[in-house]
């Protein structure tokens, strides 16, 4: 339904664009070019649009699953067809996931496009190599916040509308992840809430990866993905199965 409406999939790639773009030159502004000596000593990558484009893309997409529980759910309340379909045979565990998978990959493609723009616009060399090593570190990441996107579709239900919420944390998450500049600049307290974040590790270990580094070089963020990762589905699944109890009693109703 959404690559149906040429106009919305152009606005949706302006968007991006223009957000990746805006930030890449206000930060060689501030830098005084592409290159920072600061960068390279902190994160390991100097140059500073490869440093934002890899963060960048790989947040938009990361958050997807937030998008679907928040935007998705809430568009069935609007429509009157979430009841139904909650009592269809799927089972609503199985149709949220669905949601949350069908979003990332329509966020997916679109972030492809302005990944492809900032690797033409920016001249970054991105090897297909480099793009194989990554794919192992992008799924772990993916399937972090798959499981986080459970938390909001419980919140939905019960609330019908957390939309404010869910952008608030969406940004945190991009201020707390080192998308846009290292995290060393942060306060010690700052960090140690930034390593509970799997696009912290990701982002991390995929700037490396595309720079020739090893998997030896990224196993200490690969640990913390993978403890991170059963950390969120339990967490989250426990708040939906707390709020699903109460949306029951309340009744799931409309919008």
């Amino acid at each position: 339904m959404f690559f149906r409406y040429p106009l919305r999939v152009i606005s949706s790639l302006l968007v991006g664009i223009v957000f990746l773009v805006q930030f890449i030159y206000f930060g060689q502004a501030i830098l005084g070019g592409r290159f920072s000596p600061l960068l390279q000593a902190s994160t390991g990558v100097g140059d500073y649009p490869t440093y934002v484009l890899i963060g960048y893309t790989l947040w938009w997409v990361s958050v997807s699953p937030m998008e679907a529980s928040v935007w998705g759910i809430r568009r069935e309340l609007q429509r009157g067809t979430f009841e139904s379909n909650v009592a269809s045979p799927t089972g609503i565990l199985k149709m949220i996931l669905g949601l949350a998978i069908a979003w990332m990959l329509m966020d997916s493609a679109l972030m492809l496009a302005v990944f492809v723009f900032g690797v033409l616009a920016f001249h970054i060399p991105i090897s297909l190599t480099a793009v194989i090593k990554v794919t192992p570190v992008l799924f772990l990441s993916f399937l972090a916040f798959l499981g986080f996107g459970f938390m909001f579709s419980g919140l939905v239900m019960m609330l019908k509308n957390i939309g404010p919420l869910a952008n608030i944390l969406e940004f945190a998450i991009l201020f707390l992840s080192g998308v846009f500049f290292p995290l060393s600049t942060l306060p010690q307290d700052v960090r140690a809430i930034s390593s509970l974040i799997p696009l912290t590790h990701a982002a991390n270990a995929i700037r490396k990866l595309f720079l020739g580094y090893t998997y030896s070089a990224v196993s200490h963020e690969i640990k913390w993905m993978i403890i991170l990762i059963p950390l969120y589905w339990a967490v989250s699944l426990a708040i939906f199965k707390w709020a699903e109890r109460i949306t029951r009693m309340m009744g799931y109703g409309g919008y």
